[in-house]
């Protein structure tokens, strides 16, 4: 009999949230509009779907359903404040995970992650960052001007040994440059979070594995005949150039990039795909080859330095 109390508990407040592994995404699907619960490290998280008429402009399913497609995301712990934050207006799920962001972090802290839009996929993130009181969110939706895209995967882990995780997304730089925006790969564009401020390191000696790896990713396209090849070629070149292969790297492209493509290149002054579409028409630069095109598209993405880049002729 003393069982009863402790039954009707948990049928009158709902079951304990699930455990899972720190750094294992789980996804909230909008569309179902069921909540989800669970907690690693001692930190919860609860995800309800919110109700009308809190909806976005130009969301029309509150007259279907009295809900839209936005989640409530809430992150809470022994002994702090609670804080809440709204997923993506225009996405169709989020995935949140916990994590450990810094080793002297109080606790573990969450990442929400959603994604939306056409064959590249705009990425929105929201990094909830532990304080000593509570947490508080830093979004990531751009950087530098350009959108994020990719995936952030299960169990972020710390790839260049200073004890922070690391976060590997793609480099929306690529878009449509070098031929259509589905079929061009993006290099990896990696960041950490140093003292509260997601930070790009993509540059960090530490990390070329990371973009050794993703050269042999690319490697069978580029060095293949298939057509539109080049995307491959230039995301090939620029994981080499931060892996310190690029001078070989760049005579293999050279025996290998598909000959008598449209090299022209939008918005001198920054390669990423938003601004290539922003630009007016002759506005733009043409170059005589792809090798030419290529090398300037690296040094406006950060790829190669502005002076004294040393590129063997094409």
């Amino acid at each position: 009999m003393r069982a009863l109390p402790l039954i009707l508990s948990i049928l009158l407040l709902g079951a304990a949230p699930a455990d899972v592994p720190i750094g294992q995404f789980r996804e909230w699907l909008s569309f179902k509009k069921q909540p989800l619960d669970f907690a690693s490290g001692g930190v919860t998280v609860h995800v309800a779907a919110l109700p009308c008429p809190a909806k976005p402009v130009g969301d029309t399913s509150c007259r279907w359903d009295g809900f839209n497609n936005q989640g409530s995301v809430t992150v809470s712990a022994p002994g702090i404040r609670p804080l809440t934050v709204t997923t993506d207006r225009q996405s169709e799920y989020a995935r949140i995970a916990i994590v450990r962001f810094e080793p002297h972090d109080p606790r573990p802290g969450v990442i929400v992650e959603s994604q939306y839009g056409g064959s590249g996929g705009v990425l929105t993130v929201q990094l909830l960052l532990p304080v000593d009181d509570g947490y508080r969110a830093v979004p990531m939706g751009r950087h530098d001007g350009a959108f994020l895209e990719g995936r952030i995967a299960d169990f972020p882990a710390d790839r260049s040994g200073d004890g922070r995780i690391d976060l590997i997304l793609g480099d929306s730089a690529f878009g449509s440059t070098f031929g259509c925006n589905g079929c061009t790969p993006r290099p990896p564009r990696i960041f950490t979070v140093i003292e509260g401020v997601p930070t790009d390191v993509s540059d960090d000696p530490a990390l070329r594995s990371v973009f050794a790896a993703d050269m042999k990713r690319l490697a069978p396209r580029c060095f293949s005949s298939e057509p539109d090849r080049n995307g491959s070629c230039a995301a090939y070149v620029a994981d080499a150039a931060r892996a310190g292969q690029f001078a070989a790297a760049w005579a293999a492209m050279l025996r290998h990039y598909e000959h008598g493509k449209d090299v022209r290149q939008f918005c001198d002054s920054h390669g990423s795909a938003e601004q290539h579409y922003a630009c007016k028409p002759g506005h733009e630069t043409r170059y005589r080859d792809f090798p030419e095109s290529l090398r300037a598209f690296l040094i406006r993405a950060g790829y190669l330095p502005r002076r004294g880049a040393t590129v063997p002729a094409s």
